[in-house]
């Protein structure tokens, strides 16, 4: 009979730690949706986002950080109609999860219920696994953002 050595008693220790870290860093969405792109407020604080190009039933995803480091990530899209859509990427009932949504054609669908809802209805007002809208106003082709208005929902990503 051999000896069980304690070099190797360490290793699937650090191998057990190693496999929990990593299912965590999966269950909070680490390998999720990665297709965020940073805007910062300017001096007044006012984001201007480019929607020129942003064509029917495209969505883009967004990632707000400001100077004193509030994360907020949101959505932009368009319906099939041309109108805007803009919300947190966060519902009311799943926000401690993080997990979002993801864009599948008209749908956005919660990843964490696997309900959706239509692109069209999420600047009526969300609720349950919905998206929550957010305040925002078109100038020619850019949307125009408010820091305090992006802030607002800022509660969904502490």
């Amino acid at each position: 009979m051999t000896r069980f050595k304690p070099i190797y008693g360490l290793f699937l220790v650090l191998l057990f730690m190693g496999a929990v870290l990593t299912a965590d860093f999966a269950m909070n969405g680490g390998f999720g949706h990665t297709g965020f792109e940073r805007v910062s407020p300017d001096q007044n604080g006012t984001v201007r986002i480019p929607i020129g190009d942003l064509g029917p039933l495209e969505v883009r995803f967004y990632r707000f950080l400001n100077y004193g480091n509030q994360e907020v990530k949101f959505l932009v899209g368009r319906d099939g109609e041309g109108i805007l859509q803009v919300a947190f990427d966060a519902s009311e009932t799943d926000y401690k999860r993080k997990r979002g949504f993801r864009h599948e054609g008209e749908w956005l669908v919660n990843n964490k219920c696997d309900t959706a809802c239509r692109l069209s209805e999420v600047n009526g007002g969300g609720g349950g696994c919905a998206p929550v809208p957010m305040e925002h106003t078109v100038v020619g082709n850019d949307l125009v953002l408010q820091e305090t208005d992006v802030l607002a929902g800022w509660r969904y990503f502490r």
